[in-house]
């Protein structure tokens, strides 16, 4: 009897035990999660963030390809570019020699899976670029978006 005794409180030490470790790593995982997920969202925002401004760059590429083409052409130029929509041409006669000035809006969608299901990041900038003939190139500028 006094065997049996020994077992069964053996036993309930240990279901004792494992209940306990259960609970703690239910807790840790319930505090984790969250945690994981908003870590695993903002690098996806990152990587949104690096294409939009890959893509800018790409677009400045394009428009400084030929810098002394008329406004029309600059706006194909920076329209041919994927994910790019030209919000406003400004140049003309009067701005010649100042050259033309370029706003564009660059907006980048990703999506990615992870243990939490599907997530998606949508990242929008706008960007002007004044494209002068016969100067140097000026540098891309980061500007708010209109409305």
């Amino acid at each position: 009897m006094r065997l049996g005794g020994r077992t069964t409180a053996r036993v309930r030490r240990g279901l004792l035990a494992a209940a306990v470790v259960t609970v703690f790593a239910v807790t840790a995982v319930a505090v984790a999660a969250p945690l994981l997920r908003d870590r695993s969202q903002q690098r996806l925002e990152r990587r949104a963030e690096r294409e939009v401004t890959a893509i800018a760059q790409r677009a400045r590429g394009e428009l400084l390809a030929d810098p002394a083409a008329g406004e029309a052409d600059l706006r194909r130029a920076a329209e041919r570019v994927d994910g790019v929509e030209v919000l406003a041409v400004e140049g003309g006669a009067q701005r010649r020699e100042a050259g033309v000035r370029l706003l564009f809006r660059v907006r980048v969608a990703k999506t990615a899976a992870s243990v939490f299901g599907w997530q998606r990041a949508t990242t929008e900038r706008c960007f002007a670029q004044l494209v002068r003939p016969g100067t140097g190139p000026a540098a891309l500028e980061r500007v708010p978006c209109p409305a």
